[in-house]
């Protein structure tokens, strides 16, 4: 009984905010960031940081969240990590903010897969989106071999999240994969796995968007299947791909490769506002 009413009278469920700056005091636009799974804002610290501090981006808002389940955001027990669920506490978090600019989503991996979806069906406008390194699989019907591939690793690293060879994996490899290595093993990196990375609808989803999306992926990445991103390049000419030199993750090379990209859309989307 205590658990129903505790449940009942909770506050609305939002997204931690981790980063939140704005050089000018009006700002004429917000870039909000959502990070990939298993991770959390601290996956932007090469990006973040020079973008907000540049005076040539002084009328932009900066925003980094930590998503439901990861980082410092909390972690309830009834949290079913859906499209839905994301959904529905990014709006609310977007409330909360009260953000009265244009808005871009900037994802990373995961973050990429909700951002679409936001953009999709979300209940704030999102003018454009800024993804890096989306994990993008056809559903299984049109699927090759590399996709199937990919969804058996996937799947394979969601269902051993609890053998010790995952974790030495994942540190092995933490700056191509993006993971924290305490994120495995939890409810959170499971369902999410399950229900967004794994959904059969992300690639068409990406094809249908209209709305511009500047995307970014490192050529020796082995969570991308470069493949599919070019054929979403074919058949939506609202997404635009940009291959640089680096993995999943976004340092050295590869983050100032993003940096400039971002600064060079944001640049131009505010030369073209129309107040």
């Amino acid at each position: 009984m205590f658990k129903f009413f505790r449940n009942w009278f909770r506050r609305p469920l939002t997204m931690r905010v981790r980063y939140d700056h704005c050089i000018a005091a009006k700002p004429e636009l917000t870039v909000v960031f959502l990070h990939g799974i298993a991770s959390s804002y601290a996956t932007w610290r090469e990006v973040l940081p020079p973008l907000a501090r540049d005076k040539d981006l002084s009328k932009v808002r900066f925003i980094a969240l930590d998503l439901i389940g990861f980082g410092k955001s909390e972690k309830p027990e009834n949290f079913d990590y859906t499209y839905e669920s994301y959904r529905h506490t990014l709006t609310r978090t977007l409330k909360k903010l009260k953000i009265h600019t244009p808005l871009i989503l900037c994802g990373h991996s995961m973050g990429c897969l909700i951002a679409i979806d936001y953009a999709s069906n979300g209940d704030h406008l999102v003018d454009q989106l800024i993804l890096i390194s989306p994990p993008e699989i056809r559903a299984n019907e049109i699927a090759g071999y590399k996709d199937q591939l990919y969804t058996r690793l996937y799947g394979g690293l969601r269902n051993h999240t609890d053998a010790k060879v995952v974790g030495q994996i994942a540190g092995f490899v933490d700056a191509l994969s993006s993971f924290e290595k305490k994120a495995l093993n939890t409810p959170a990196f499971r369902k999410a796995m399950d229900n967004v990375i794994l959904n059969s609808k992300n690639y068409e989803a990406a094809v249908s968007l209209k709305i511009p999306m500047e995307v970014i992926h490192g050529r020796f990445d082995p969570l991308v299947i470069t493949s599919n991103l070019r054929h979403i390049a074919k058949r939506n000419k609202y997404f635009h791909l940009t291959e640089t030199f680096g993995g999943h993750d976004m340092t050295g090379a590869k983050a100032k490769k993003i940096d400039k990209i971002a600064k060079e859309t944001l640049l131009h989307f505010l030369l073209h506002i129309d107040f």
